[in-house]
């Protein structure tokens, strides 16, 4: 609510007394669908940063993506990823466990 009242320049107390819930429903779709504000700008911005690294990397360096340049975005730490991926590859292993034979053919 602050990040649309922010974006039509009111004060939230006024744009709750002015907006009903359906209104507001309907902006919180909106921004689904078309972000707005601060993190869509540092979004733009990284894009733009993005594009000039890469075409300035060394050829054996990995490609820059906007996220790297966005500095107040979380990133998942290297162990969070793997213990991810490891989670995604049993639970993988767990949908498909029902069709794996293991006797003899």
């Amino acid at each position: 609510m602050f990040r649309l009242a922010l974006a039509l320049g009111l004060p939230v107390r006024e744009m709750l007394a002015s907006m009903g819930s359906d209104e507001l429903t309907e902006w919180m779709a909106y921004y689904q669908l078309e972000p707005f504000g601060d993190y869509r700008a540092d979004y733009r911005s990284g894009v733009v940063a993005s594009t000039f690294a890469n075409a300035h990397r060394a050829k054996d360096a990995g490609p820059f993506r906007p996220e790297d340049f966005m500095p107040f975005l979380d990133k998942p730490q290297p162990t969070q990823l793997q213990d991810e991926t490891q989670l995604n590859v049993a639970r993988f292993k767990a949908m498909f466990a029902h069709k794996v034979h293991t006797g003899p053919i």
